[in-house]
């Protein structure tokens, strides 16, 4: 036991060396953020469109720029049901001003991601970047799609950092960097049993089900008009 002892006391030093240097997410997130504000996003001079049209770098007084890399299901990563959503509800509240948004993913099979894409009339933002060329240009983070979506100006200088949908914090930064002011209505719309439920790992044919109680905080009267899931093979309703 003596012998062990020393040993265990080297482990426990590594250990304890290992655990103080990782980085929370906010410690991350905030380096990024730090990194990449005010950082202009470099483009090529032409880009393909997933219908094989070639544009030039935008131009609208504000771009949303979401990149994507080639590494599991990009579809189900793309989510582009809450995209959707999420820039419908930026129009509405951005007082007719240019906002664009550019999904960026190096992808091979352009006629699958076509189809894809389709189904939800964003056909002219998706840029197929076969050579991953953007992202050598810009070595965007590697930490996930979370800290690989931007806000530029027309410039295409960064004013926000972080991807809106996947957050209610960034949507409301993004709302407040476009100055779209007004509170929007499905703040009046909370869950009763938390916003997320994580099922774990799932088998194979396994059907799981999860309730979501909604509660209306305002004297209005709130429709739902949709529930919008974040790929194909979840489905999401609304019960009367």
């Amino acid at each position: 036991m003596k012998r062990i002892f020393p040993y265990l006391i080297i482990i426990a030093l590594a250990v304890l060396s290992v655990s103080s240097c990782k980085k929370s997410a906010r410690d991350v997130y905030a380096e990024a953020v730090e990194e990449w504000i005010g950082k202009e996003i470099l483009f090529p001079d032409s880009m393909m469109t997933v219908t094989g049209e070639m544009i030039a770098p935008p131009t609208a007084d504000f771009t949303i720029v979401s990149y994507y890399d080639s590494t599991g299901c990009t579809e189900c990563k793309m989510q582009l049901a809450l995209w959707s959503e999420f820039m419908r509800k930026l129009n509405i509240r951005s007082r007719n001003r240019g906002i664009a948004l550019m999904i960026i993913v190096p992808h091979k099979k352009k006629e699958e991601l076509f189809d894809f894409v389709s189904r939800y009339g964003f056909i002219s933002q998706v840029i197929v970047d076969e050579n991953d060329n953007i992202n050598r240009m810009n070595n965007f983070p590697e930490m996930g799609t979370d800290l690989r979506t931007f806000l530029i100006d027309d410039r295409h200088f960064v004013s926000a950092v972080g991807n809106p949908i996947s957050s209610k914090n960034i949507e409301e930064l993004y709302f407040k960097v476009l100055n779209t002011g007004d509170t929007p209505l499905d703040k009046h719309l909370s869950s009763t049993n938390h916003n997320e439920f994580d099922f774990g790992k799932i088998s194979p044919g396994e059907r799981v089900i999860h309730k979501f109680l909604l509660r209306n905080t305002c004297e209005d009267t709130l429709k739902v008009n949709g529930v919008y899931s974040s790929c194909e093979c979840t489905e999401g309703a609304v019960s009367s």
